[in-house]
């Protein structure tokens, strides 16, 4: 009897975080949560006006792949949503790249972009392209090898890269820690 009991006490709770789970995916559907708001303008003017209020600013991916916002390529996002921090005096803002659409909330799917070619590139370039592509700076780590293979002191930042991985075409991934090699020998310096 008592197994019945436990049998359909879970049936019930289980029935219950069903009801929940669709309400949630409903509420997910109609847009954002209220203390957020749906904005459409480029990065850049959004930084300005945060800025000219005296507010502080954050930037965050609007979709669920995780990408680092830079603000030096600002000019290159959009702002889809903000939510006001009052208590801070700041504003967190949620972009996407100004060729892409907004999700229809923050943390809605989108596909991952590929991780850029930047083999042949001079170093300076493919942090560049790599942060551009949602890579944090601070997940990208480099390896300056002389023309004798050793590991020398400084960032080179005109050599090329020799080496890259992950490789070019690999679905962006905030997981990802890109490494480069930059050496004497493929550079030509």
């Amino acid at each position: 009897m008592r197994l019945a009991s436990v049998i359909a006490a879970l049936a019930i709770l289980g029935g219950a975080a069903a009801c929940g789970h669709q309400e949630t995916q409903e509420r997910a559907a109609e847009g954002p949560e209220p203390s957020i708001r749906r904005v459409d303008l480029p990065l850049d003017t959004a930084m300005k006006t945060a800025a000219d209020q005296g507010k502080g600013f954050s930037l965050r991916d609007a979709t669920s792949l995780g990408r680092y916002i830079s603000p030096a390529y600002a000019s290159h996002f959009k702002a889809c949503f903000e939510k006001q921090k009052p208590n801070l005096s700041a504003v967190d803002y949620f972009a996407v790249r100004r060729s892409e659409k907004c999700p229809l909330r923050v943390g809605g799917d989108m596909p991952p972009g590929k991780t850029p070619k930047v083999l042949g590139v001079n170093l300076r370039k493919a942090a560049q392209q790599l942060v551009e592509a949602g890579f944090a700076p601070d997940h990208i780590s480099v390896d300056t090898l002389d023309a004798k293979g050793r590991r020398t002191g400084g960032r080179h930042w005109s050599w090329k890269v020799c080496k890259q991985n992950p490789t070019a075409g690999t679905p962006f991934s905030a997981d990802l820690r890109p490494k480069l090699v930059v050496e004497a020998s493929c550079s030509g310096d």
